[in-house]
């Protein structure tokens, strides 16, 4: 691990002796804002609003990262490239592994859309239903290709596809035959218009398709797979002032799963249910030619239950968790011409709902101990900071989202306190990199 950290800080430095200039933005200046990216646009819009690919083409781009926050998960990475062939359209191919947290950068995928700020969707794969692995491990987004066209002056439009697999046999050696394979594969298409004056909007759909079978010895099959799983968003800018633009957007998901037996009933609870949604707004201010100042104000729900709930029992069949309000605050500065910092946070307001099929509901707000909230807390991470970097060297575009540790590991001459060194993940928590040709 400390070799591993040794290489991202010594590429952070050579970076900053390099020297750069700001560019286009990335999933990491998107996480290093407070997760503001659908209040603002830049590159790294393409991988959720499909129809923005024409004004972002020919560039290549790298991502990885290593800390992701309470329930995601960790040693994200991908590459993708990004391609005008004329009057033909604009392209995108995207090779990425376990890219899961929202917004990602291919993280297009509803089945595990959720708006629970740092923590992961339940699935069929998880507890509840026997043989499968759990959420943690799966693999998200393998491969993706993208396109997208411009249809007149004012409209673009564009598609998505992804797909993700995985399996494994066990077969000889005394062990009982077992074999499984799991799907997962989301269609995308989204719509892009502007008067050409003040006002812009996007829209994107997202339709997925998942399954999965588990066979065993005597010829035993579990199975599931996907009932509804969609997911609709949409948002719009409006410039009230040559300074100001004022933002909206909001989002709806649903998703469910059911599973099956060959050798009798199922065991109940089984299946998820899951539907959410997320409205917001806010304002992005040009405070002068070098800082821009973005503020949002979100609301939204997230339920969760079984498809199939157990009726006999104390066991929990929901969960509701209401986000009233989530308030993001960030802020970007162009130092000078080769370096840019970011800050912002985000602060989650709200409750969490968990009701029992024998009539026990539970409450709980942010600030509840875990001893006493149980495994159903109103959020982890109520309060979240972001910090960080953006410079480029040449035709590279290089962001860096530190972690809360890093100013405190630069040592007792600039920040008054030794190593911070308790749950360190290290300096940095995510890199982007944009080569632009």
């Amino acid at each position: 691990m400390s070799n591993h950290w040794s290489k991202i800080v010594l590429v952070s430095m050579l970076v900053l002796a390099l020297g750069a200039s700001l560019a286009f933005g990335t999933t990491t200046r998107v996480r290093s804002l407070a997760n503001t990216g659908d209040y603002y646009s830049d590159d790294s819009n393409v991988h959720r609003w499909y129809s923005l690919l024409p004004s972002y083409a020919n560039q290549i781009n790298a991502e990885v990262g290593t800390f992701s926050g309470f329930g995601s998960l960790t040693d994200t990475r991908g590459l993708s490239w990004t391609f005008k062939a004329g009057d033909y359209g604009t392209y995108r191919i995207s090779l990425n592994e376990n890219q899961l947290d929202m917004p990602g950068l291919w993280s297009a995928n509803p089945f595990f859309t959720m708006f629970t700020p740092g923590m992961v969707a339940m699935n069929t794969l998880g507890p509840g239903n026997p043989g499968f692995p759990a959420p943690g491990i799966t693999p998200i987004n393998t491969w993706d290709l993208a396109g997208g066209w411009d249809v007149g002056e004012n409209l673009s439009v564009g598609v998505n596809f992804t797909r993700s697999r995985w399996n494994y046999e066990i077969t000889g050696g005394g062990a009982a035959d077992t074999s499984a394979s799991n799907t997962w594969t989301t269609v995308g298409a989204g719509l892009s218009w502007a008067n050409n004056e003040d006002l812009a909007a996007d829209l994107a759909v997202n339709v997925a398709f998942a399954g999965g079978s588990l066979e065993g010895p005597a010829g035993t099959m579990q199975e599931w797979d996907s009932k509804t799983a969609f997911d609709v968003a949409g948002r719009a800018f409006w410039d009230w002032t040559d300074n100001v633009t004022v933002p909206v957007t909001a989002e709806f998901v649903s998703a469910e799963y059911s599973a099956k037996t060959n050798s009798g009933a199922y065991p109940l609870p089984n299946g998820d249910k899951v539907t959410a949604f997320q409205a917001g707004a806010g304002l992005n201010v040009d405070v002068n030619s070098n800082n821009m100042f973005v503020l949002a104000v979100e609301v939204g729900q997230h339920k969760w239950e079984f498809s199939n709930p157990d009726t006999n029992g104390g066991t929990t069949v929901e969960v509701k968790t209401l986000f009233l309000p989530t308030i993001r605050m960030a802020l970007e500065t162009q130092v000078n011409s080769w370096l840019t910092t970011r800050v912002g946070a985000a602060r989650h307001m709200g409750n969490t709902k968990t009701k029992k099929n024998n009539g026990m509901e539970t409450k709980t707000t942010d600030g509840v101990p875990a001893a006493i909230g149980s495994m159903y807390l109103f959020d982890a991470n109520a309060f979240e900071w972001f910090l960080g970097l953006g410079f480029t060297v040449a035709e590279w575009t290089i962001d860096l989202e530190l972690t809360e540790e890093a100013p405190f590991s630069l040592g007792y001459w600039l920040t008054g306190y030794s190593a911070y060194t308790t749950g360190s993940q290290g300096p940095v928590g995510r890199i982007s990199a944009v080569y632009n040709y």
